[in-house]
């Protein structure tokens, strides 16, 4: 994975208009929070907003994209099974219930949902489960089905105060994912 370098003073920047978005997002909707809104609370001209963003979608998207990056690097990839993965997923998800459930409430997982699709195609990380490789052709519908069992999941579980066990979620979530992995495998 290719990493860009920023310079420590875009990284503060970034890391402010961040903050403010998410206060905001405590506050109100989502549809309500205006570019000008997180300036304003970020301390910040919209000239530095848009050196940093395209859009408030996506800075949210970015966001996203920084949680599955530092998720990632805290896995070994190579040598665990999707079994594990799901377990480090679900311990995640619940341990940051509050954040998640905000995300939920605001109507922002349909964005996590792109983004979680977007990282799993372009990171190519299905390819690592499927040893017999992949139709090409179907790869990113896959990925893309694998994202929204996950946030499906996620979001039914965060909605049911996460009274299951995350050991029945991983087997459920699992099934889900291994029957679409094992379907369009190169014969």
């Amino acid at each position: 994975m290719e990493t860009k370098r920023i310079n420590p003073v875009a990284l503060r920047t970034q890391k402010s208009i961040a903050d403010a978005f998410l206060s905001l997002l405590q506050e109100t909707d989502y549809g309500t929070i205006t570019i000008a809104n997180i300036c304003r609370n970020a301390h910040i001209v919209r000239k530095t907003f848009y050196n940093n963003y395209q859009s408030k979608d996506h800075l949210v998207r970015s966001l996203i994209t920084e949680v599955l990056i530092e998720f990632e690097r805290a896995l070994d990839l190579n040598t665990m099974g999707i079994h594990e993965i799901l377990l480090e997923i679900f311990q995640f998800v619940q341990t940051n219930k509050e954040p998640l459930l905000l995300f939920h409430t605001r109507g922002l997982l349909p964005l996590a949902y792109k983004t979680i699709s977007d990282y799993i195609i372009n990171q190519q990380l299905l390819i690592r489960f499927n040893k017999g490789g992949f139709d090409p052709r179907a790869y990113r519908y896959i990925s893309a089905q694998v994202a929204a069992v996950l946030i499906s999941v996620i979001e039914t579980w965060i909605e049911n105060d996460c009274s299951e066990s995350i050991e029945y979620l991983t087997h459920l979530t699992e099934a889900m994912i291994s029957k679409p992995l094992a379907s369009f495998q190169i014969e």
